[in-house]
């Protein structure tokens, strides 16, 4: 055998490993794309490449890369992947859109949605708001919006802070819909809260069969001549805890300690399956009580889900979303690690038209906040 012949083995067998590695990445990420149509409660895996989905494009883009090196065809198959799931990738990236004044004219009706981590409550000291809760606070004032929807919301401490009196104070929003948590018969001073420019004639909470922490409010607001219903959510969490992040920091350093790995990654698998398993059914329960409204709806909140979910799709079955419509860049709003990307979302009837969707990059709570103005076509 020559060394020409073993040389061009080496390269044969290097490219069916390649080509296997490139198959399973396109298999993960056609099951990353498929996850939005099959419910997690019924069959929860493909909730995982769903999550994925954004890491297993940018695999492909990789492997088109590579193979394009070694000049070889199978690029094609990565291609043709990631044209199959364009419309998916422009739900996680958008390139700058020209609204031009649109959003300041006077039918605009600007929104903000925000989950403000209780306003950073563990930090205050002697019952004084932390430097954190004062930022959220300036937020609010400054970005002047017609309607603020708020998420981990918290009424003040020992009764010592109003939260409520200040918001309405510094935004000038008169008018509100505060509901709390109930929670082994007592109610808790945390929950859900909406700040609106004009009157709330109808309110309503639902609370979901899965969670009763994590629950979903609707009000029907007059905006001038016009009756709309805003719901404000907060679907179901994670949880994962302090540990749970260290874990995720320490893995690089642990990567060979096995037992490390395996408790600790199952630990935190079990939490992203019970949250995607009772997402579902809360999408589901939320997705009906939007199509009885008989107005326009806007829904605001954390979903705390990607935009390759079964939870986002069944919400924006019948809705239109702002960040698709007049956002731009990636458009990410937690700050953590996990879940990275948007799991909090404006979305509305398409009777509207979205302009000027930012995210705020203001890190005074573990989510950022989101706004635009919705202007009625």
């Amino acid at each position: 055998m020559t060394p020409s012949t073993r040389k061009k083995r080496k390269l044969t067998l290097w490219s069916v490993l390649l080509l296997s590695l490139n198959v399973t990445v396109i298999f993960l990420t056609v099951a990353g794309f498929a996850a939005a149509y099959i419910p997690p409660d019924k069959y929860w895996p493909f909730a995982f490449a769903g999550l994925m989905f954004p890491y297993l494009i940018v695999a492909n883009l990789f492997l088109i890369i590579l193979w394009i090196v070694l000049l070889k065809r199978y690029f094609l198959l990565s291609l043709l992947t990631l044209l199959l799931c364009y419309n998916r990738l422009t739900n996680y990236i958008q390139l700058d859109k020209f609204d031009g004044n649109d959003s300041i004219t006077n039918n605009a009706v600007k929104l903000i949605s925000y989950n403000v981590q209780i306003f950073d409550l563990y930090n205050w000291k002697s019952n004084r708001i932390s430097q954190n809760g004062h930022g959220i606070l300036n937020l609010l004032k400054s970005e002047q919006a017609d309607i603020i929807c708020l998420q981990e919301y918290h009424a003040g401490k020992k009764n010592k802070v109003d939260i409520y009196d200040s918001i309405k104070l510094l935004t000038g929003l008169k008018h509100s819909h505060l509901a709390f948590v109930e929670k082994d018969g007592k109610t808790m001073p945390y929950g859900i809260a909406t700040y609106s420019r004009w009157p709330i004639i109808n309110k309503k909470i639902f609370d979901f069969k899965s969670n009763p922490v994590n629950f979903c409010v609707y009000s029907d607001i007059i905006i001038k001549e016009d009756t709309i219903r805003l719901f404000n959510v907060h679907l179901e969490s994670i949880k994962l805890s302090n540990e749970d992040y260290l874990f995720v920091e320490e893995l690089p350093k642990a990567a060979n300690n096995q037992n490390f790995f395996s408790e600790g990654s199952k630990k935190i698998l079990r939490k992203f399956k019970s949250a995607f398993i009772n997402r579902a059914t809360q999408a589901r329960e939320l997705a009906k009580l939007i199509q009885q409204s008989p107005y326009p709806v806007i829904v605001c909140g954390d979903f705390n889900d990607t935009p390759s979910s079964y939870t986002y799709h069944q919400l924006t079955d019948k809705l239109a979303d702002a960040f698709k419509s007049s956002g731009s860049g990636l458009g990410k709003t937690y700050s953590g690690s996990l879940p990275s990307f948007r799991i909090d979302y404006i979305l509305h009837d398409k009777k509207f038209r979205s302009v000027n969707y930012q995210t705020l990059n203001r890190k005074f709570s573990d989510h950022y906040p989101i706004t635009t103005s919705l202007l009625l076509k």
